[in-house]
């Protein structure tokens, strides 16, 4: 099968959409299958088109086997709804134009969220080309955006996002939900049960191994040995409520030896800088720019524990964020703040703990039973504190 794969994201760029579509791609490619991405040119977190790219043109590259065509480019950073929704709108209209002059015939096109425009072009790309859409849903749209409280319930633009997706839901010949919540959100909205399969978020096992090299993380902020490192690694956006592991430290008493590092980017690291500093627990939280991709098992096998934290909305709690998996594949122990789905998979796979959202005395709490765990094996000298309730492995995506 040949097919059109339309993502706003994909590598060099380094978030957890971009991931899902390069390695499901590599998957499809080495099932013997053709498969033609058409995204952007490499602008995320910052809004900057990376070295080597430009914004305005057309270019064509293969990436493990994978035809991907970068299509003109309007970089926005997080600076604005204004801003922001330019740049989404002006890559769907570029991968419409594009992917209908320069792809070869396919036999089916799959756009994937987010952001939701992308399905726009992609439903558009396949009456064009007379083929079978099929959209994946990654986020929820226009509900995620309420939840984060950037747009207001019956805000002209949240309407028009729901005629937008009511009309994706319609023109799909099948939906792929990436968790199980997801599937009765598109049932209420007149799908067929039987038009959505289920794919959820996985795992390259091959670079996230749970043997892999640690960074050096302690040595560069001067992190004690056997003080308790819980790592946040990831967007630290309006829907990641990552201040909270500021303020548990806030809380925390000088007999509380454990320290926080954050490594990330988005639209919520100043406020997230600043209130660490109003704080005062700069000598506790650790914030460090984002990474790629390829250096993050590094610093999950640095740390002793790992945060998954959104915030306290019921829209959230049918999400299944990647970095679970992530951790569980390298046998992390997870801090976790999302109730739902989440909740339910990290319990009962003994995975983790779950601390209520939103309240960072629960959290600090459940970091002095990690941190207690590490007392414990050093009391039985079994060395450094690696507090690791046993994590179930998941499959591989790629």
């Amino acid at each position: 099968m040949r097919l059109a794969y339309l993502s706003h994201y994909f590598p060099p760029e380094s978030n957890a959409p971009a991931a899902r579509v390069h390695e499901l791609s590599r998957a499809l490619v080495r099932a013997g299958h053709e498969v033609h991405v058409v995204t952007g040119q490499p602008n995320h977190p910052h809004g900057n088109i990376y070295p080597g790219y430009r914004a305005a043109e057309y270019r064509r590259e293969r990436v493990d086997g994978i035809d991907v065509h970068r299509v003109p480019t309007l970089p926005a950073a997080s600076r604005g709804v204004l801003q922001r929704g330019l740049g989404y709108m002006s890559l769907p209209t570029s991968q419409i134009a594009l992917g209908a002059a320069r792809l070869p015939a396919v036999d089916l096109v799959l756009a994937t969220s987010p952001q939701i425009l992308t399905g726009v072009a992609g439903l558009a790309l396949a009456r064009l080309r007379r083929v079978p859409f099929v959209l994946e849903v990654r986020d929820l749209w226009p509900d995620g955006i309420v939840a984060v409280g950037a747009l207001k319930p019956g805000h002209p633009i949240v309407r028009a996002l729901e005629v937008v997706e009511s009309t994706l839901y319609r023109g799909a010949a099948g939906i792929v939900s990436v968790t199980d919540s997801f599937v009765d959100h598109f049932v209420a909205r007149g799908v067929p049960r039987q038009r959505v399969a289920v794919v959820k978020n996985g795992i390259d096992t091959a670079l996230f191994a749970a043997d892999a090299a640690p960074a050096p993380l302690r040595a560069q902020l001067g992190i004690p040995e056997d003080a308790l490192l819980l790592l946040y690694c990831g967007t630290i956006g309006m829907a990641q409520d990552v201040g909270l592991l500021a303020r548990a430290a806030a809380l925390a008493g000088p007999g509380d030896d454990f320290h926080v590092v954050v490594v990330g980017h988005g639209v919520g690291l100043p406020a997230l800088v600043d209130e660490v500093a109003a704080l005062g627990v700069g000598h506790r939280v650790h914030i460090l720019p984002s990474v790629p991709r390829r250096d993050v098992p590094g610093l999950i096998a640095a740390a002793d524990v790992s945060a998954v934290i959104l915030r306290d909305e019921p829209t959230f709690a049918r999400y299944l964020p990647s970095k679970i998996f992530e951790a569980m594949a390298m046998r992390q122990p997870i801090l976790l703040g999302v109730r739902g789905e989440a909740q339910r998979l990290v319990e009962g796979a003994g995975a983790g703990l779950a601390f209520t959202p939103g309240d960072p005395a629960d959290a600090l709490a459940r970091l002095r039973a990690f941190a207690a765990l590490g007392r414990d094996g050093r009391a039985h000298g079994r060395g450094r504190p690696r507090p690791r309730p046993r994590a179930s492995r998941p499959r591989p995506s790629g």
